[in-house]
């Protein structure tokens, strides 16, 4: 009974370990956007210390995989294009 519990109780933290770590994402997701939005540029804002101290490398990584950051980028370099 106690290795049922013990595998219970790491289930569990591994899940709100999951948890933590996709809210920081999303945060940080939504900072980047906003930033690209403000018309900075992608390396400049991964050098954010915001984004390095809510990130390891792969998460950084991952922002490149997820379909908002490639929406932002695109939108930015659309909007560079465009005469003013």
């Amino acid at each position: 009974m106690g290795d049922l519990i013990e595998r219970m109780i790491r289930a569990i933290h591994q899940l709100f370990e999951e948890f933590g770590v996709h809210v920081r994402e999303d945060r940080v997701l939504r900072y980047v956007a906003g930033e690209l939005d403000k018309g900075r540029r992608f390396d400049e804002i991964l050098a954010d210390p915001y984004v390095v101290n809510n990130t390891d490398e792969q998460g950084r990584n991952r922002l490149l995989e997820k379909p908002e950051t490639l929406q932002a980028v695109e939108e930015q370099l659309l909007s560079m294009r465009r005469p003013s």
